[in-house]
């Protein structure tokens, strides 16, 4: 992963919980109720898009700590 200022990787990890916290939250209500009757396949799908949304959000944070970590070691 390549360095990247303190600022910058705060500032896409805002927008990333922004845009991600949302469908998580989102894709965790639908997959709740999918046990009441939704298809398998829905489920599933639902349940590959949250995976999608979280490793982004957890891109986001490990950019951050890298960040971090660079900005201490300087």
């Amino acid at each position: 992963m390549s360095e990247q200022p303190l600022g910058p990787a705060i500032l896409s990890l805002l927008v990333a919980a922004d845009q991600r916290c949302a469908a998580i939250i989102g894709a965790a209500h639908l997959l709740y109720y999918s046990r009441l009757g939704t298809t398998q396949a829905n489920a599933e799908m639902t349940f590959d898009q949250l995976k999608g949304d979280v490793a982004e959000l957890n891109k986001a944070v490990a950019a951050v700590e890298a960040a971090m970590q660079s900005k201490e070691a300087a």
